[in-house]
């Protein structure tokens, strides 16, 4: 049935052979007509009426008390009837949709409750909860809770987007879905940017609830009958991911870029602030929370939109399992929910607000590399990396060089450009590519071998013992100042690159290696806005270090048995040689890594001295130089061996689901 005589149908309630049709829910679409109702009310207002975050307010009066909140007199008012009207709809099309959500069988169904509940107590606290405001201290009080009660609104307004697309075979399902989900970024950029993102959102929120009217007015026939998710949600989750990156381009651009003080342009993370006078505490982030709090939005309706793929899909995308799930996806939302929590919080304008900077930063971050991971893991490295880069170079403090982020970003951009494309066109949401995963890997030891080495030149002395790791002055043309943050990151990010990309040896195979090393890694990776906490750059550099050494050390045990593993897989080929020689090889490395912890723990179990430093530093250059080259010649032979260098794209065109209606 196509799209037009699809909403023909549901005006008139018949079919195109004039027959009575059975709709998904009537009373649900009587929702959708008050939720209309609510976008023309936001309109014709045309500022925002969700609480998110950063509403400004402003003290008029100390005696009697009084203050203005929104720029109105009467801006808690629009804001309770706002909400109530969009708790209306949610309420009928919560009743309306109970045989739905039994028949299709989606948990997402609940959160239409949990919207409706969210809005009213939303409504009622911004009329309540402002009369209660007698002094000062009240006012963050109020925001706190009523930004709070705003966000839980937003996370299930989300899911429910997420429950038309997920649930409908249709391009109005699709349209119903993607609408509504853009309603909350683009409502948060309008607060932040001007009245064009504002109009605009309600104008997406008008769309997509006359659509989300043509959904419940449809037949049952435009419901998905499989577990597996509709063609038109894959291609929804690479136009969200897609959106997402472009959305977040914001956040980047406007706000966190400034000069330093010899002009280079540099970029400060999301938790950097406003800083005020002598002796008065920071009230202001310098990226105003609005734009990060879009990016968030975006991304967590990108994430739990993530696709179940059918055993056909899984099989031409040579990925065996869909690439975000389980565990891991809901660890990724976790720390996307931390975030809206640190985002809400930041605008409240108070002292104390600088509390939320790190969690502000790994809200974002942290989910990127993790995704990032995910999608290395399944050996989609052209997808993963950039993800990895990008994360991690947004929690580099107290900032990075400018250009780095910008390029790293446009790269996310255009990777996911890509992968809409390939959803489009096959379904799927991920390549196959594990012939990048043996050459990322092999290409990151051989980086870290030069770092070590001391190829790209020393630091200053005052590094020492890790000046050799760490030329600060590696740009010509820009200070130590300038580059000394990024420059300790480096050898920690190559080794990151380095241990995702090696995940990809164990897909497939059933180690439980890959996912233990990826976990581990994205994990340490949290601990980077942790080095911006020391006073100095040798402190600095020192801290990188130890993180540097300490993930170094814990990937060692793992991908010896990694390396055990691929061992017997390539003796298992009948390749004796070369499946010998990777295990006598390995087990020479488990041995002399042994002496060196016996080393490290015999000179540092007191206060060693320089001579004693520099042996124990010597040793481990020894050591982790002579691991990663027997590690090069490890995995090329694994890679070749075991046909990883064979596997590349696959092009193969993929049937179109019977289900799937135009």
């Amino acid at each position: 049935m196509g799209n037009n005589r699809l909403i023909l149908s549901a005006f008139s309630g018949k079919n195109s052979e004039g027959e009575p049709i059975s709709k998904i829910g009537e009373l649900s679409g009587l929702g959708s007509i008050i939720g209309i109702i609510a976008a023309i009310l936001g309109f014709l207002i045309g500022v925002p009426l969700v609480p998110l975050t950063a509403i400004p307010w402003e003290i008029t009066k100390i005696a009697p008390f009084t203050w203005v909140f929104g720029n109105s007199d009467y801006h808690n008012v629009a804001i309770a009837a706002f909400m109530a009207l969009l708790g209306m709809g949610l309420l009928l099309q919560t009743y309306g949709s109970r045989d739905t959500r039994g028949r299709i069988g989606s948990m997402l169904g609940a959160s239409f409750l949990i919207a409706f509940i969210s809005a009213l107590v939303v409504a009622g606290y911004a009329i309540i909860g402002f009369g209660d405001i007698t002094y000062f201290a009240d006012i963050s009080v109020y925001l706190r809770i009523l930004y709070l009660l705003g966000m839980l609104f937003v996370l299930a307004w989300q899911v429910t987007a997420i429950f038309y697309i997920d649930s409908s075979v249709t391009w109005i399902g699709f349209l119903a879905g993607m609408l509504n989900g853009l309603f909350i970024p683009f409502l948060a950029l309008g607060q932040a940017l001007g009245s064009t993102f504002t109009y605009s959102a309600y104008i997406l929120l008008a769309t997509g609830q006359f659509m989300t009217l043509v959904y419940w007015w449809s037949p049952h026939s435009t419901l998905r009958q499989f577990a597996r998710s509709p063609d038109k949600a894959k291609f929804a989750f690479g136009v969200s991911g897609f959106l997402t990156f472009i959305i977040g381009a914001v956040a980047v651009f406007v706000g966190p870029l400034e000069r330093y003080t010899e002009g280079t342009l540099v970029w400060k993370p999301w938790s950097a602030v406003v800083i005020g006078q002598e002796g008065d505490a920071a009230t202001t982030y310098l990226t105003n929370p609005l734009l990060v709090y879009a990016l968030l939005a975006s991304m967590f309706f990108w994430i739990l939109l993530a696709p179940r793929l059918g055993a056909k899909e899984l099989k031409a995308a040579a990925i065996g399992e869909d690439i975000l799930k389980g565990g891991t996806k809901y660890f990724a939302l976790f720390l996307i929910i931390l975030g809206f929590l640190a985002a809400s919080q930041a605008g409240i304008f108070v002292e104390g607000i600088t509390a939320w900077g790190y969690i502000l930063v790994i809200g974002v971050a942290g989910p990127m590399v993790l995704v990032g991971a995910m999608y290395t893991a399944k050996t989609d490295i052209i997808t993963g990396i950039p993800l990895i880069i990008a994360g991690v170079l947004t929690m580099i403090h107290p900032f990075s060089i400018a250009i780095f982020i910008v390029v790293a970003w446009i790269i996310v951009i255009i990777t996911q450009f890509f992968i809409m494309i390939e959803s489009y066109i096959r379904g799927l949401t991920g390549f196959s590519q594990g012939a990048l995963s043996v050459i990322v890997s092999v290409l990151s030891s051989a980086m870290i071998v030069v770092i070590l080495l001391g190829f790209l030149g020393s630091g200053p002395l005052a590094l020492w013992p890790v000046n050799r790791w760490f030329n600060i002055s590696l740009i010509p043309g820009l200070s130590m100042g300038v580059q000394s943050s990024i420059i300790i990151i480096l050898p920690f990010l190559i080794l990151m690159l380095r241990n995702s990309a090696l995940t990809g040896f164990a897909h497939g195979r059933g180690y439980t290696t890959g996912g233990i090393l990826m976990g581990a890694t994205v994990l340490f990776s949290m601990m980077i806005p942790v080095i911006a906490g020391n006073v100095t750059v040798t402190h600095e550099a020192n801290t990188g270090a130890a993180i540097l050494l300490a993930l170094y050390a814990m990937s060692m045990i793992l991908l010896i048995s990694l390396n055990l593993n691929l061992s017997n897989d390539v003796l298992e080929k009948g390749h004796d040689f070369e499946g010998t020689l990777i295990k006598i090889s390995t087990i020479g490395q488990l041995l002399f890594g042994a002496f060196m912890a016996l080393v490290v723990l015999f000179y540092f179990s007191g206060l060693p001295t320089p001579d004693e430093i520099a042996l124990v530093i010597s040793l481990l250059v020894s050591f982790i130089v002579g691991s990663e080259i027997l590690f090069i010649i490890s995995w090329s032979i694994a890679g070749y061996r075991l046909d990883m260098l064979k596997k590349g794209f696959r092009f193969s065109r993929i049937p179109r689901s019977a289900e799937s209606l135009e």
